[in-house]
């Protein structure tokens, strides 16, 4: 009788194990979906509040090259370490503009004459995603394999969807690659500066640099 006893308590306490693990594995789970949308949800807030500043910023500008310096100091304010190029395109090729910061740049601004054609700034801008240093090689990037090693590099084009504009060209110390999360903050807020430099357009902007 005490072994049918026991045989039966053994039986119990291993089915109460099995109960336990799957319940384990269940709040295990659900702990690690609670934490994956809370750093979704902290990630789409940072987005937001950076876009809301970012376009607040470019409310007060008063011409095109105000609109650009301002547009490249938010970039550079929003990602450590990086900086940025913003191409337009032009009835005469393309405009390069980079904001001066007062110090050594690892990129000189007239190389990217020579990196880039018309053709070149023009595949990019019509492109609806963010491009790759690989993808832009394979697309005629023509830099400096020497300084290209130096960097981590990608475009965003300006504006998904209508009329190619241009794009963004953000890059920084190769010891620091560009995360994804980072160029999909960036990202966030390409379409409003289409427009907000669509509104300067007719504006010339004198100290561009023409291809």
């Amino acid at each position: 009788m005490a072994t049918r006893d026991n045989k039966r308590a053994l039986k119990v306490i291993r089915s109460l194990h099995t109960c336990q693990k799957k319940q384990a594995g269940k709040i295990d789970v659900l702990c690690r979906d609670m934490v994956s949308a809370h750093r979704d949800f902290s990630s789409k807030l940072a987005t937001t509040s950076f876009a809301a500043s970012y376009y607040e910023s470019l409310l007060g500008c008063t011409g095109l090259e105000d609109l650009l310096d301002t547009a490249v100091r938010g970039i550079r304010g929003a990602v450590k370490e990086i900086d940025a190029a913003i191409f337009l395109l032009s009835e005469n090729g393309f405009d390069v503009h980079i904001a001066d910061t007062g110090v050594a740049d690892p990129v000189e601004k007239r190389q990217f004459q020579h990196w880039f054609t018309r053709e070149l700034v023009r595949s990019v801008s019509q492109m609806n995603r963010i491009c790759s240093l690989d993808q832009l090689l394979h697309m005629g990037l023509q830099g400096s394999p020497a300084t290209l090693k130096t960097i981590s590099l990608a475009a965003i084009p300006l504006g998904r969807f209508g009329k190619a504009v241009g794009f963004v060209l953000v890059y920084r110390p190769a010891h620091r690659p560009l995360q994804a999360e980072e160029l999909s903050r960036l990202a966030a807020v390409s379409s409003g500066l289409h427009e907000a430099i669509g509104s300067f357009q007719k504006t010339p902007s004198p100290n561009s640099l023409r291809s």
